[in-house]
């Protein structure tokens, strides 16, 4: 398993970079010009509601981690698809390529966040290095999650090529709603209740607050209801997964 999941991951790298002539520099463009234009229009106004907290610091920790996950979920879609030729060689199975793709994620992440913490540290922007264990943790926590949940929409892409634009559509939302470009504590109490029903909230909060202890943290975040998802998910991702798994193995 382990050899099919690293020959998988080393494919999943050369597809998805070797094609473009500025190769793996595509990595760092999406944060880049995302976390640049959100500080170029908001960053004077949100600096101000947020005295504990560069604001480009809470960007990179909000955004990075976000497009992680829905890049996992994207590529999740179409593991089994993209996927199927190699599923003739007995040790090669769906969930081998749906962890490849989802480790491939994390790396790409998670490099993408070292890198401009590294660039932010460089301009003398304050980071602090108390939590890092921590940190670590939270991101860990996100990639079981990503990985429980793409159970789910492997399973449900192979079925449908049509959920590309449901998931578009939910991940559009979701950006609004997980507190990826505002910080939780400017919304009312009364409707941040309703925000906290998303679990990607209750780990991007205390990301920024191990970077930035003297961030605050609203009332109501839980790491036990990120690990609530995180079983129900991974329970319904084994279950679909072991009821169609021949289904995604055989040719169409």
């Amino acid at each position: 398993m382990l050899v099919a999941i690293r020959a998988l991951f080393l494919r999943e790298l050369q597809t998805r970079f070797g094609q473009y002539r500025l190769g793996y520099l595509w990595i760092f463009i999406e944060p880049l010009f995302s976390i640049g234009i959100m500080f170029i229009l908001f960053g004077a106004i949100m600096q101000r509601t947020m005295p504990n907290i560069s604001f480009v610091v809470f960007l990179l920790n909000g955004m990075v981690p976000f497009f992680m996950f829905r890049s996992g979920i994207n590529q999740a879609l179409g593991a089994a698809q993209a996927n199927r030729g190699l599923f003739s060689y007995r040790p090669v199975k769906p969930i081998d390529a749906l962890i490849a793709r989802n480790l491939l994620e994390l790396f790409l992440g998670f490099s993408t966040y070292i890198f401009f913490s590294t660039v932010l540290l460089w301009f003398g922007y304050e980071i602090s290095f108390d939590q890092i264990p921590t940190l670590l943790f939270y991101w860990l926590l996100l990639f079981i999650f990503m990985l429980s949940s793409s159970l789910i929409f492997m399973v449900l892409g192979d079925f449908s090529n049509e959920l590309n634009k449901f998931v578009s559509v939910l991940f559009f939302i979701l950006y609004f709603l997980s507190g990826v470009i505002y910080p939780l504590g400017i919304i009312p109490a009364q409707y941040r209740e309703y925000l906290l029903y998303n679990p990607l909230i209750h780990i991007f909060e205390p990301m920024r607050h191990a970077v930035a202890p003297a961030y605050p943290l609203v009332d109501g975040i839980s790491l036990n209801y990120v690990l609530t998802w995180i079983v129900m998910a991974m329970f319904i991702g084994l279950l679909l997964y072991k009821r169609f798994e021949r289904r995604m193995i055989k040719s169409k």
